[in-house]
């Protein structure tokens, strides 16, 4: 023990001596910015003349000379298009920090003699709310910095952070001020992107990690230059790129959900490890074959963790003889994740008589890997082009089984049913964009640009097996139609976009006039080809499984194929059915905008797009069941004005007014009679669909307290004329089906966003902070629609729109020099809303609340390391799903609980 002791003290010893000889040395700290917008500058170098001595300022303006001798210096700074600035007398004392914090001037000097390479860091939550300040027409963003803070880890997940945004279960994408996935319009870089997935208009954000994100803009007020094929917002994802001279990071991280472990989690087969599916079928042999590649039984997973690991880097170039900078920035990353639910599933007709109740657990993995790629160029020293290669690969895998009574097992009271669905959807996306930014004069300029998106989309192999035992645990494959399915289906889609935009600045009345005019041109063809297959299966078999020792292969094989234990169902077009759909979609849009500045206090933002559509649907359903070719009622033209206003009262208060017409057009999915067997619904297209036009108003009032601190109230309202939704419908299959059910819908609602300092303590020459922040939006919306259907009036409120939504963050930051920590507590908030509208003599199927909190702590340990912990889903909370029968009596049609995420992740930084 004294030997151990000794070493201890010896070990302290060497600690202490070395912090003294560090602090035997002086530093030298501060920040950077701009002496005119007071915006930090990236890059800029800061050099100890005389020496070799010298260091550049980090993504928040921040720079540190450490380890200086003491004494007197000149220092020497540098950024580009700011003219050189040089600080003499600048004193270092032994283990001191002298606070140095240096304002740079614009250069002088001709532009053409300047190199512009530092770009502001979007990724900087002050950064963004000095935007969101400066900009004309409301907007907000969140941004790389915000979502590492709060521990979101996709687009998704920031998307919702937003005021007025809310995420439905068991539906992909966000609900904007009520408006669900048709409403919204998305968009990388600026450039519009497809949907991997036939049921969905919108890509699907969690696709989007934390990792090749810069910020994400949630545009809820509309102007000419935008996208119009919205009603809720338009959603841009900016994708990183380089801001410093280089950069190079590896991370990984690992955790688990608590209900997977231990669990009996299983997955299905025929995907390897990076998620890639076989998806081989039958063919035209399925007749006298039972040639699967796959096996029909799941596949266990002894640990089901979750890990990601993933790289980022870049460099920063000068090339030919002006010097004119070239950089590239390349991230990939590779993640894996595992969740397990117990549920219970009932159905029931509208007078609430049950026909099918169900208890069970679905295993659900997610594989996703990503690859993005940037090359930005600088030609002349005035212009701007950039090229951005993304792929994203992502696989999605449940197995569900479910275990009870139902009609669908039921031929006499002592039988139960026992089904297991095996469900994997394979998306691929590979993106290439191509823009440029182009000075063409003191006042012209013009951003130009061509994007291709490629997405294949497919559900590779989905099993569906339904049992029947009688005196369980005795099971056998049930001998009904449709009891045995695999299914096939691929979408593949090619999306073509252009734009160019010319702006020109108007003859300054006064200093700092933004007055220009735009005029520009969008163009997109999208064509979508999507095919699907489903092969059925009829049974005479005898013999019976336990579920303990349960094997489906067993029973489906080539042997008792042979031996017609089995056969392909004749009854339904020869056992396979093929539907198969094409929808081709042309939006030509011009359209022409002013931004004028009557003076320092009131600026207008008005303008006039004038959209062409041309789509054009065709389809072939089971073989023929029904087929047709419509160009429906979307070839029409939409004149589309918007006018925006900003007047400032001072330089901290503002008020902006949006006024706007815009549309929905329905989705590929939504005019296709295609049946779609989902986990929850079975949905089906309606070609009758006709567009919705979209009437929106927005009043928002802004208090900037400080650089970090916000206070803003809006206020909207919505008209919707003939607004689309998703309702029960009047059939034996208890389909989903999608209706023009109103001539119009109406929404209002109020938004209050507050981000606040509760205490911020700065000692800049000990490099120190202690800090204490909170955040607070939340909002109501009101909506309304009366229906007609049938000679029955009904009025309700839209599908999504949750009546009360609210996010709280509270974050904790302490940090001396190198070492810093921030811990954050987040929690999200919905009230009920209606998950589906209920028609033909059903109520609406209700989503109850749920609050949800998070937990997420980074440590930097010093200039490489850096230590990440997220908590979430701590309070685990139960989800469900009710409805209230004509009887009165209110049934719990789902429930299940997803379990609390823990995971642990370390990063290195060169």
């Amino acid at each position: 023990m004294q030997s151990k002791n000794l070493k201890f003290a010896a070990s302290l010893l060497l600690f202490f001596g070395a912090i003294t000889s560090v602090f035997s040395q002086g530093t030298v700290s501060g920040v950077v910015t701009d002496a005119t917008t007071k915006e930090t500058l990236i890059g800029a170098s800061i050099l100890v003349q005389g020496s070799t001595k010298g260091t550049i300022t980090n993504f928040d303006g921040e720079y540190s000379l450490t380890d200086v001798d003491p004494g007197t210096y000149t220092l020497v700074i540098q950024s580009m298009s700011y003219d050189k600035k040089v600080i003499p007398n600048v004193v270092v004392k032994n283990n001191q920090t002298t606070s140095l914090n240096i304002e740079m001037a614009e250069a002088s000097f001709a532009l053409e003699n300047v190199v512009v390479v530092a770009k502001a860091n979007r990724e900087s939550e002050n950064i963004l709310l000095m935007e969101q300040k400066d900009a004309v027409v409301a907007k907000q963003a969140v941004g790389a910095k915000e979502m590492s803070r709060k521990g979101i880890g996709d687009a998704e997940g920031a998307v919702a952070q937003v005021s007025g945004v809310s995420k439905q279960e068991g539906v992909k994408n966000v609900f904007v001020r009520g408006l669900g996935d048709r409403n919204n319009y998305t968009t990388l870089n600026g450039f519009p992107i497809p949907s991997e997935d036939p049921e969905y208009k919108n890509i699907s954000l969690d696709f989007f990690g934390s990792d090749i994100i810069k910020n994400i803009g949630v545009n809820k007020v509309f102007t000419a230059t935008d996208y119009s094929d919205a009603a809720g917002a338009v959603i841009d994802i900016a994708s990183k790129e380089l801001v410093a001279e280089s950069e190079l990071s590896f991370d990984v991280s690992a955790g688990a959900n608590g209900r997977t472990m231990g669990s009996d989690f299983v997955q299905p087969a025929g995907s390897d490890y990076f998620g890639f599916t076989n998806s081989t079928q039958p063919g035209d042999q399925y007749k006298s074959l039972y040639n699967y590649e796959n096996s029909l039984d799941p596949t266990e997973v002894e640990v089901p963790m979750n890990y990601s690991y993933g790289f980022s880097g870049g460099k920063r170039f000068k090339v030919g003889k002006d010097s004119d900078p070239l950089s590239f920035f390349v991230v990939g990353n590779y993640s894996s994740s595992c969740s397990y639910t117990e549920e219970m599933s009932l159905d029931a007709t509208a007078d609430g008589t049950v026909y099918s109740d169900l208890d069970g657990y679905k295993s659900s993995k997610n594989i996703n890997q990503l690859v993005l790629a940037n090359v930005n160029y600088m030609p002349m020293k005035k212009h701007e082009i950039s090229y951005t290669f993304l792929m994203i690969h992502d696989n999605s895998q449940n197995v569900g089984k479910y275990q009870g009574e139902g009609d669908d097992f039921v031929t006499s009271e002592s039988y139960e049913g026992y089904m297991i669905r095996q469900q994997t959807n394979d998306n691929l996306l590979i993106t290439n964009q191509l823009f440029g930014k182009f000075k063409l004069s003191e006042k012209l300029k013009m951003d130009a640009g061509i994007a291709y998106n490629r997405v294949k989309g497919t559900e590779p192999d989905r099993k569906i097996n339904k049992l029947s035992g009688q005196d369980a645990p005795q099971y056998i494959p049930m001998k009904s139609e449709d009891a045995h399915q695999r299914s096939f289906s691929e979408l593949i889609e090619d999306d073509y976009n252009g734009r160019i935009k010319f702006s020109y600045a108007l003859p300054e009345k006064f200093k700092e006039d933004i007055s220009t005019v735009h005029v520009g041109y969008n163009v997109r063809y999208v064509f979508d080809d999507f095919n699907a297959s489903e092969y059925c299966y009829n049974s005479k078999f005898s013999d019976y499984q336990t579920l303990e020792d349960l094997t489906l292969d067993n029973w489906y094989n080539q042997a008792n194929y042979d031996a017609s234990k089995f056969y392909v169902d004749q009854d339904n077009s020869n056992g396979r059915r093929q539907s198969w759909y094409t929808v081709d979609k042309l939006i030509n849009s011009g359209y022409a905008s002013l931004d004028y500045q009557f003076n320092s206090k009131l600026i207008l933002n008005a303008g006039l797009s004038v959209d062409v559509v041309d789509m054009n649907v065709e389809y072939d359903i089971k073989n023929g069941q029904k087929k047709g070719s419509n160009p429906l009622n979307n070839d029409k033209d939409f004149i589309l004005p918007k006018v925006n206003m900003k007047y400032s009262f001072t330089d901290k208060h503002a008020m902006r007014v949006g006024l706007s017409k815009t549309y929905t057009l329905p989705q590929s999915k939504e005019i296709s009679p295609y049946e779609y067997d989902g986990w929850k619904f079975k949905s089906i297209g309606n070609p009758d669909l006709k567009p919705a036009d979209n009437y929106n108003a927005d009043l928002k009032w802004d208090y900037y307290i400080s650089s970090s601190e916000l206070l803003t109230v809006t206020a909207f309202g919505k008209y919707i004329v003939d607004p689309i939704v998703r309702a029960y419908t009047n059939s034996a299959g208890g389909f989903l089906t999608y209706e023009n059910i109103s001539d119009h819908a109406t929404i209002a609602g109020l938004e209050l966003e507050v981000r606040k300092d509760i205490f911020n303590k700065t000692n800049s020459s000990l490099r120190k902070e202690n800090k204490l922040s909170a955040g607070l939006n939340a909002s109501y919306i009101y909506s309304n629609m009366t229906t007609e259907i049938d000679g029955t009036t009904k009025e309700t409120q839209l599908e999504g729109a949750s009546p009360w939504l609210m996010n709280v963050d509270l974050s904790y930051n302490y940090s001396l020099k190198d070492l810093s920590f921030t811990n954050s507590l987040v929690l999200n908030y919905f009230s009920d809303r209606i998950y589906t509208i209920g028609l033909y003599g059903y109520n609406d199927l209700i989503e109850k609340s749920v609050p949800t909190l998070n937990f997420v702590s980074n440590t930097d340990l010093n200039k490489h390391f850096s230590i990440k912990i997220k908590i979430k889903n701590l309070l685990d909370p139960e989800y469900q799903f009710v409805r209230k029968a004509s009887s009165g009596e209110t049934q719990v049609l789902s429930s299940y609980y997803k379990g609390m995420d823990f995971s642990l992740g370390l990063s290195y930084k060169l």
